[in-house]
Order: structure tokens, then C-alpha cells, then sequence
């Protein structure tokens, strides 16, 4: 009991507030890195689980979809599953309609063409869901940029370190991009119409889901 090879913990922080939520997480973070002890940590939220874990399984109807340390996960999600599950990120489908290497093009549905990382694809004429984290997204692309789109605003929500802008694009009106807050005003309306931006490689082509 007093000098245990591993730890079981099942959603041990769920009845807490989130600021003592947060300490805690942290408290036992640094017990696992000072005593060496396995700590088997089960839950349900997803930051919890990136910031207290050395490697994370995520599972699906009872088998693991990937096993991979946080950042690996979060970056680099091996299929739709694991890209809607960790994290929030935007989706959208299409067709890929060629391959170059490790990238692939892909036609939305609204005819969008699309640079992409092929991650999970079936090749030329397959189905894929794009996965695109909405902090990625530039309001002011370069041409560094691979992809450009045009986008509606639909709704600006100010959440203190970042304002988090819904927009209409490529006919999917919940696409989401995450505005970092500088402490300057940003240049955004609701109703506008704006060229937004982000590269190839933050765009990941997966399998295609419904």
C-alpha cells in the first residue's frame, strides 16, 4: 500500500471546482515525476488528460483509437475519431483529387480546393474529412500560407485571452478560428466577409466520416 508499482485513479478530480481542479492536477503531476511511481489515470476530459500524461490511449467502443504522447495526439490525430474527440477542431469533407508525397488536394463540396496532409486517405477519388485546429487559422493569411478562403463572421464571443470568432465557410457554419488577444481591437464584424488563412501541414486529411 505504502510503496505501490502502480496507481489506479478513476475520474478522481470529477466533484471538484476548476480552480482546485486545476492545482490538483498539477499536485499529482508532480507526485508521479518525483516518486516514479505508473500512475493509470482515467477520464473524460480531454485537457486534463494532454496535461497530467506522459502517453494517452484514446478509446472507441472499447479499443484504442491511438496510443501517443499529448502533443503527438493533439498534433498529429490518426484518424477523424481522435481529431473531433481531443480537443475543439474544424471538419471539413471533400474529395481528395491528388496526391504529391506526404500532401494531398482536396475539392470540398462547395468546389474548394484545399492543400492538406494526407494522414488517412484512400488516394485519388477517396473521401476524406479534413481536421484544422481553429487556433492555426490566420484573419490575415501570407502567401505563406497554402491555403486562402473566404469566410462570413457570424458570431464574436471575447473570452479574455482569445476571441473566438464562428464563422460560415465553405458552407459549414459552425467553423470555428480562435482570434489570440493582443490587447489591441481587432479588426472583425459580425456579418463581414473575410479572407482567412493557414498552411498545408495544420491541415490534416483524414478518413472520411459522416
Amino acid at each position: 500500500v505504502f510503496d505501490p508499482e502502480l496507481v489506479l485513479m478513476d475520474e478522481p478530480l470529477g466533484a471538484l471546482d476548476k480552480q482546485l481542479r486545476e492545482q490538483m492536477q498539477y499536485e499529482i503531476k508532480h507526485i508521479h515525476e518525483n516518486l516514479g511511481v505508473s500512475i493509470v489515470y482515467v477520464t473524460h476530459d480531454q485537457t486534463e488528460a494532454l496535461t497530467m500524461s506522459d502517453r494517452v490511449a484514446v478509446f472507441n467502443d472499447g479499443v484504442i483509437q491511438q496510443l501517443s504522447a499529448p502533443d503527438v495526439l493533439y498534433e498529429n490525430p490518426q484518424n477523424s475519431f481522435v481529431a473531433q474527440f481531443i480537443g475543439e477542431n474544424n471538419k471539413l469533407t471533400g474529395e481528395v483529387t491528388e496526391m504529391n508525397g506526404g500532401q494531398c488536394k482536396v475539392r470540398l463540396e462547395d468546389g474548394t480546393e484545399l492543400v492538406a496532409d494526407a494522414v488517412n486517405v484512400d488516394g485519388v477519388g477517396g473521401k476524406t474529412t479534413i481536421s484544422l485546429r481553429p487556433e492555426r487559422i490566420e484573419v490575415v493569411p501570407t502567401d505563406q500560407h497554402e491555403n486562402h478562403v473566404e469566410g462570413m463572421v457570424e458570431e464574436l464571443i471575447y473570452l479574455g485571452d482569445h476571441i473566438r470568432v464562428r464563422m460560415k465557410v465553405a458552407g459549414n457554419d459552425e467553423f470555428i478560428v480562435k482570434v489570440r488577444n493582443r490587447g489591441e481591437r481587432w479588426d472583425l464584424e459580425q456579418g463581414q466577409t473575410r479572407t482567412i488563412g493557414w498552411s498545408a501541414r495544420d491541415c490534416k486529411a483524414l478518413d472520411a466520416v459522416a
